[in-house]
């Protein structure tokens, strides 16, 4: 027989909780560390989808990060824009990045590697921490040595980089 005292309620279902880890540095309009700052927020976002779970939670997390400077001034102006009257009306969060990276990318960034790389040498830096620069530099100019037809362009800059052997 049941006991009439007793009362079955459901469980409420338990609110996500935002992870406070590695929160992403506030973006002060550094053109060399967009990258790293998107980065950063998305896996940040990542973590914690859950609490992020929408396009309008992204972009206002990501927006909260913009809070001096040419960053602040560029998130007045992108509020601004998205608002009709009252309300505000954020694009899709990819679009979102889209506008955000075009407005703080480094324009001369490929000229800026590239110079870089014809610059760069192996001094007493191990042949591992080398090529990771030389890698790296690579990728910040936007080229491929796997697609790249000028492939071998890439090779004598690192050949040129490399600490030469001395001759005895």
């Amino acid at each position: 027989m049941d006991n009439p005292t007793i009362a079955y309620t459901k469980p409420r279902p338990q609110e996500a909780k935002e992870l406070r880890i590695n929160l992403p540095k506030p973006f002060n309009g550094n053109h060399s560390n967009l990258n790293r700052f998107i980065q950063d927020c998305a896996v940040y976002l990542k973590i914690n989808r859950n609490v992020y779970n929408d396009d309008d939670k992204k972009i206002a997390f990501m927006l909260s990060l913009l809070d001096s400077g040419e960053p602040a001034m560029w998130k007045e102006q992108f509020i601004k824009s998205a608002m009709d009257g009252d309300e505000i009306d954020f694009p899709i969060y990819e679009e979102f990045l889209q506008l955000f990276k075009n407005a703080f990318k480094d324009v001369d960034q490929v000229n800026e590697a590239m110079n870089n790389l014809g610059q760069l040498r192996q001094g007493n830096k191990t042949a591992e921490e080398h090529t990771t620069t030389f890698r790296l530099l690579v990728g910040k100019a936007g080229i491929s040595s796997a697609n790249n037809p000028n492939h071998r362009v890439l090779i004598d800059l690192y050949q040129k980089s490399l600490k030469p052997k001395l001759v005895e």
